[in-house]
């Protein structure tokens, strides 16, 4: 079953999205974090992260601190030591140098790692290439490109048969192409 996270497009494929900042937590300086992450418990061991408002400026911070609040997630970022500098860092975007993510088991692989991969149906039908991946609130959505088309593939397992290192192959229902495809003019 994949595991995946937040994404950003192939040409930038350097950092991977992991959450989103929610808001102060407390007057120290602490944050609480909406996970983009399969396991909210891989924040635990991440020592160094990125905060963005905008995709392209990216500001490292040390993780000092992380901790389950009830059902929520919370950060503590050196350098981040009040409420007020907390509140200013509410809505930015969570990045995660791809280097540092954890290991998976075999048979599992991270969302971002299928960018640039071919895309092919199970009876051979070629798609194109896998440019993108975009969250939405339900579930990933791969965006993929070929032959004039666009196509928004739900990323989810039931969807995809089978990954090597070249392409992705799709198991998909009846009529799910037709519905999504946007040509590209």
């Amino acid at each position: 079953m994949p595991k995946g996270v937040g994404h950003r497009p192939l040409a930038e494929q350097v950092y991977v999205r992991i959450g989103r900042v929610r808001r102060p937590h407390g007057l120290r300086g602490e944050i609480k974090v909406e996970p983009f992450t399969a396991k909210k418990e891989n924040f635990f061991v991440y020592t160094k992260i990125f905060l963005a408002a905008q995709d392209d400026t990216k500001r490292e911070y040390r993780v000092s601190r992380a901790k389950l609040s009830g059902t929520a997630l919370v950060l503590k970022l050196d350098g981040c030591d009040s409420r007020n500098e907390a509140e200013s860092l509410q809505g930015q975007k969570i990045w995660l140098d791809s280097r540092d993510l954890p290991s998976l088991p075999v048979g599992e692989f991270y969302l971002h790692t299928l960018m640039g991969k071919k895309a092919h149906t199970h009876d051979g039908v070629v798609l194109g290439r896998i440019v993108e991946l975009l969250d939405t609130d339900a579930h990933a959505l791969l965006v993929v490109r070929g032959g004039g088309n666009e196509y928004l593939i739900p990323a989810v397992s039931a969807f995809i048969t089978a990954v090597d290192a070249e392409s992705v192959v799709f198991t998909l229902p009846q009529g799910l192409l037709e519905i999504n495809a946007n040509e590209k003019t």
